[in-house]
């Protein structure tokens, strides 16, 4: 994320354009294309941080889960800038939500991105944030291990809670399938999406 150099190259996967296509055709909430369009929001939120910081990423990558920005190998923020960059996309999605507040679909939508993404778990935002400010306040090894604590308790209740939607919905198991694959990378002690 240094700044200056060159403009970073951006990458789109086929796992996330025929994931984007899969989830667009099979909707059935007709709340689609506001998902993607909040989802890109988000994504904007971090990409403006990082420019208001004076950071740039080295590559944009459109992965099977969603899009990850990447620095240049071997360069460490310093930790209140990360937590910033790490938090402007969930704050991006609230302030929406907000201004939005008096069109029930989009600030829903927007509000329950902002907030998933603020969950102390693994890879999204919230365990990012959770992992600067432990690493900051302890060493390494045991801020780690408090972090995977942290996000283990956060991914069994969002488990349960998927398991409820998905019983209640009859149909609903993206969020059970998107915290299947959170707690499988948190297992698997991958850190990136």
């Amino acid at each position: 994320m240094q700044s200056g150099r060159r403009k970073p190259t951006i990458s789109i996967s086929v796992p996330f354009l025929c994931g984007l296509i899969l989830f667009l055709l099979f909707d059935r909430t007709g709340l689609g294309g506001q998902m993607v369009l909040a989802a890109l929001v988000h994504e904007l939120g971090h990409l403006v941080a990082m420019a208001a910081l004076g950071e740039q990423p080295q590559s944009i990558v459109f992965g099977g889960f969603g899009v990850r920005m990447e620095r240049r190998r071997g360069t460490r923020l310093p930790y209140q800038k990360e937590i910033w960059i790490y938090g402007a996309g969930p704050a991006v999605n609230l302030l929406v939500a907000l201004l939005f507040f008096s069109y029930p679909k989009i600030r829903r939508v927007h509000l329950l991105l902002g907030l998933f993404n603020l969950l102390p778990m693994g890879v999204l935002d919230g365990g990012q944030i959770l992992r600067c400010i432990l690493q900051k306040k302890m060493e390494m090894a045991r801020g780690d291990f408090w972090r995977r604590s942290i996000s283990l308790c956060c991914g069994s209740l969002l488990i349960v809670s998927a398991v409820a939607v998905f019983l209640s919905s009859g149909y609903n198991a993206s969020l059970l399938s998107t915290s299947v694959y959170l707690m499988w990378l948190l297992i698997a002690g991958n850190d990136e999406v």
